[in-house]
């Protein structure tokens, strides 16, 4: 009876997780249709550069992890252990990678807003080194240690996931530490440009838009460790993936 009821709770939470992953899809595509014009306008017609590239690659680097990536995970019929392991470890380092780009877009915002500040570039630098060097450590040892088993019944769809390593939390911290660090940047020079009463559709665009989006990435950040820290090991990414999607496109 209680393998039972273990079976029944993991799958009432793939169902949950489903659902979520088919919202951050939705969200996805409805966003990118929203902001397709002004993209192919502004961005796609504009001289190439390293900004440029790194934008385009965060913009759409979701729909393989968040999309194409899920569909193994939530309804291949007859994929293997190994070959769920496989999925799950391209899904993780692609997200990784797009959180990565994010906080690289963040980084630069910030440093044009303090002008460029030498000292503060090179502060910034080693923010974002020690970020990535934390985020690939604790994505390495999750990954590694993730386990999967043959389906439970004939019916199963999907991967069935049967240990998983809470460690994964520690990613959505150094992103909170992170976005505090960075909010606090972006307070200081804000407080400044009101106070000196410059173009105020400029400072809201630039300095209050700005901030309410950290404040936000900051708030679904801790969201997601309480869900991985509070609840079982079926709901340990239950809502991972439309976290990552509104947090990427907030950016």
């Amino acid at each position: 009876m209680a393998a039972l009821a273990q079976l029944i709770n993991y799958a009432a939470a793939e169902r949950l997780a489903t659902s979520f992953d088919v919202a951050a899809a939705m969200l996805l595509v409805y966003d990118c249709s929203l902001t397709l014009g002004m993209e192919i306008e502004f961005v796609w017609s504009s001289p190439g550069g390293f900004v440029k590239v790194l934008y385009i690659v965060q913009r759409y680097l979701p729909f393989c992890d968040a999309i194409f990536l899920c569909l193994p995970h939530q309804s291949a019929v007859n994929i293997d252990p190994d070959g769920c392991h496989v999925v799950e470890t391209m899904r993780g380092w692609l997200m990784i990678f797009g959180f990565i780009l994010s906080e690289a877009i963040l980084t630069l915002r910030v440093w044009a807003v303090w002008k460029r500040d030498l000292r503060l570039g090179v502060f910034l630098l080693f923010l974002i080194t020690l970020t990535t060097v934390a985020e690939i450590y604790v994505t390495r040892t999750f990954l590694h240690d993730l386990q999967f088993s043959i389906k439970p019944y004939p019916e199963f769809v999907g991967c069935f996931l049967t240990s998983a390593n809470r460690i994964v939390y520690l990613d959505w911290v150094v992103l909170m530490i992170y976005e505090a660090v960075i909010l606090v940047l972006m307070i200081i020079p804000g407080i400044a440009s009101y106070r000196r009463g410059e173009n105020v559709n400029l400072h809201h665009v630039i300095y209050r838009d700005g901030i309410i989006m950290y404040i936000y990435l900051f708030a679904l950040s801790i969201v997601n460790v309480v869900v991985v820290c509070a609840l079982s090991t079926e709901y340990l990414a239950v809502i991972s993936s439309y976290v990552y999607v509104l947090a990427l496109r907030a950016k």
